[in-house]
């Protein structure tokens, strides 16, 4: 170990290296809690080696060429906030925490573009660009505390997804090392037709495939005029009926968050629309969206409940910044709590919700909400089961979110749209790709022979 770090202070000031076992154990895991691993496929969590907080592309470069000669994994850390345990340490190795390389390269206000690092912090650079009149198109609820690099290795999607697309969708081009140090650059254009786009290997290849060091990416002028409406329907089919309606006519809200939360709104379920954009735009949709809904039985709310929840969307990022360490645990003393997050076809949302109730309820569980977000269908639902003890609640919890999400697999549909695998869907990655996940083992042995890339995740 001694010699390890000795080598790698040859590379990255050694004030930038540390093995003190306190720091190491908070870079060892993320934001996947114990009580949503299931049991009995849980890996172990290893402390690691080291930790490097490197600062160039060359460095990392030099770092993964020295974890080859060593034989030693690396895993990539960005804001430490995914929810899948794409950054456990799963084996004794170099954590690569990329938050020293934080910064915004260049604008380039005409081709409505940014070149950035991996390691800025999502809402530090949407701020620096409405200081040039821009925004950030990808907009989680972890804004506070993900990383460029964290966002595009998940392919996630954020709260303005309907008008900006997943995170993947704004990438025009990448920078990253590869397994064997080479490093790859892919052109930054918004289209090419000169074979397959290598930067879809990395965009949600949660650093298995290469680790992203600098991206160019889509940026979007200041809207003129944001605003927001709030409806509650009698039951969340005649919503999403409405929802279907509004769609077909072509109307896509920049959000949309439809849920029938049974501790918030007993009585129904609530819609959230954010239009946001050109003024004259803005107005259409925002009258073409009264006529759909109120015609379609929705009840108009004052539009400051969609006003608050826009305003607190971040919230949870920021309590778990506060209270990192508390929320390692199982979560809420006196339950285990989990939530699914699947792509369906439109036409199916439906029969899949009610389906998915009687497996719930024959597993114990309780269904706290289920909901949309962004489109008709990306489908959610927040499940909960009492803790009785014997340490059976987290076991039946999770046999419940596994066989939801193989019936979501079996109707045509994905098992997760926006968090990524990890290793929390790891064991349902052949259900989910068939041929097509030996496709990825094999790129990966082709591409990292030595598995030194963020080994044990995505089911590789």
């Amino acid at each position: 170990m001694k010699n390890l770090v000795q080598r790698l202070a040859s590379i990255t000031p050694p004030q930038w290296i540390t093995t003190d076992p306190l720091t190491l154990d908070g870079l060892s895991w993320d934001a996947l809690s114990e009580g949503r691993i299931h049991p009995l496929k849980k890996p172990e969590t290893r402390l690691p080696a080291c930790a490097i907080f490197p600062g160039s592309v060359n460095e990392i470069r030099q770092i993964v060429l020295l974890a080859n000669e060593e034989k030693i994994p690396i895993i990539p850390y960005g804001g430490g906030s995914g929810l899948m345990g794409a950054a456990l340490s799963v084996q004794p190795g170099i954590v690569l925490d990329l938050r020293r390389m934080n910064q915004l390269s260049e604008i380039d206000a005409a081709a409505r573009s940014a070149r950035v690092q991996a390691g800025m912090v999502l809402e530090v650079l949407d701020q620096r660009l409405n200081e040039d009149g821009f925004i950030l198109g990808h907009d989680p609820w972890t804004l506070p505390v993900a990383t460029i690099g964290g966002a595009i290795s998940t392919n996630s999607v954020g709260y303005r997804a309907g008008a900006y697309g997943s995170m993947g969708d704004q990438v025009l081009g990448l920078e990253a090392v590869m397994p064997n140090g080479e490093i790859l650059r892919t052109r930054a254009v918004s289209k090419s037709s000169t074979g397959p786009e290598l930067k879809s290997l990395l965009i949600g290849g949660e650093g298995c495939f290469g680790i992203v060091t600098e991206a160019t990416i889509r940026i979007f002028p200041k809207p003129e005029q944001r605003v927001f409406h709030a409806f509650l329907f009698d039951s969340f089919e005649r919503g999403f009926g409405a929802i279907q309606r509004a769609f077909a006519k072509g109307l896509q809200p920049a959000l949309l968050d439809f849920g029938d939360d049974d501790e918030k709104n007993p009585d129904g379920a609530v819609l959230y629309l954010v239009f946001e954009g050109n003024e004259k735009i803005v107005e259409a949709k925002n009258q073409l969206a009264m006529a759909i809904f109120l015609q379609s039985g929705g009840k108009e709310l004052p539009a400051h409940e969609a006003e608050t929840f826009w305003r607190d969307r971040h919230a949870t990022a920021r309590r778990f910044m506060a209270n990192r360490a508390q929320l390692r645990g199982r979560g809420r003393e006196g339950m285990y709590r989990d939530w699914i997050h699947v792509a369906l076809p439109a036409s199916k949302v439906l029969t899949f919700k009610n389906a998915a109730l009687m497996i719930v309820e024959q597993h114990g569980a309780h269904l706290h909400e289920s909901g949309l977000w962004i489109r008709p269908e990306l489908f959610s639902m927040r499940l909960g089961i009492e803790d009785n003890g014997v340490n059976q609640a987290q076991l039946a919890l999770q046999d419940t979110v596994d066989e939801l999400l193989r019936l979501a697999q079996s109707m045509g549909g994905s098992m997760e749209y926006t968090h990524g695998v990890g290793v929390k869907l790891a064991p349902l990655m052949l259900e989910e790709h068939g041929y097509g996940l030996e496709i990825m083992r094999r790129i990966k042995r082709t591409l990292d022979p030595n598995n030194i890339l963020n080994p044990g995740k995505m089911g590789l």
